[in-house]
């Protein structure tokens, strides 16, 4: 158990040493192309000017951000509660599957840009609208992924526990959902940031608060360190929740290796 411990802090020390080098490094580059390439300030500021906007405006960036977090976190929270239970059901039942399946990807061709507005009219202008067209950008890669997850199940475990006499429930518990959950945090990863662009897109359409409306804001009042300070944050924002899932995935699924 110590040895364990002592592997899992060493990982983890590399991993936050590669990722303050990659931060690093990407800053670096940009201060070189902006400087070398003599791009306007107006334009692209310097990574020092975006930083010295966010220690200025951290409050309103912080207020902003808790919106679109909370936003994005409920929103996910009912995509994968929705995703769970109908990948449930068209497992179950392969009928209903090939039924619905079809109204399921023409839900998902429709596109975003056109369904907010119609989320407005039923939710106004608030969180509801946001978390709706969250719920709605990140449910298909979960669906997809479940059913996928919940198929791969090992089929002699699945035989076996018919011939004791188990029912479709025990199957589930025991020997599908199991086999779903890699599948389930995969979904997860590509969920999680299209929770974020779903949240803010949002935000785009209805102009309530958040980081999306904090973009469009700042552009329309030339505050480029403000707007890029934002984008920044945004960006911070998706690639933490790919990183968080991917080290939940890894804590909680140990036990495949």
């Amino acid at each position: 158990m110590i040895r364990r411990r002592e592997i899992d802090l060493h990982d983890l020390a590399r991993r936050v040493l590669v990722i303050v080098l990659s931060v690093a490094g990407a800053f670096f580059v940009w201060h070189v192309a902006v400087v070398g390439l003599r791009i306007p300030p107006y334009i692209v500021p310097l990574p020092i000017s975006v930083m010295r906007s966010i220690a200025a405006n951290w409050h309103v960036i912080g207020s902003q951000t808790t919106f679109t977090l909370t936003a994005a976190a409920l929103g996910l929270v009912i995509s994968t509660l929705l995703a769970t239970t109908i990948a449930v059901a068209f497992s179950l039942s392969r009928n209903l599957a090939q039924a619905s399946l079809p109204v399921v990807i023409a839900f998902r061709s429709t596109p975003v840009a056109a369904v907010a507005p119609i989320m407005m009219l039923f939710f106004g202008r608030g969180i509801s609208t946001s978390m709706a067209v969250v719920a709605i950008v990140s449910f298909f890669p979960l669906l997809v992924n479940l059913m996928r997850g919940l198929a791969s199940a090992d089929r002699n475990a699945a035989e076996l526990l018919h011939v004791y006499g188990a029912t479709s429930w025990q199957q589930l518990r025991y020997v599908r959902f199991p086999s779903a959950m890699p599948f389930l945090f995969t979904g997860l990863r590509i969920a999680g940031s299209s929770a974020i662009l779903g949240a803010m897109l949002s935000e785009w359409i209805t102009g309530s608060k958040g980081l999306g409306n904090l973009i469009l804001d700042s552009g329309e009042m030339r505050e480029t360190e403000l707007l890029w300070a934002a984008v920044l944050t945004s960006v911070t924002i998706a690639l933490s929740v790919f990183w968080i899932t991917s080290a939940g995935e890894k804590q909680l699924l140990h036990w495949r290796s």
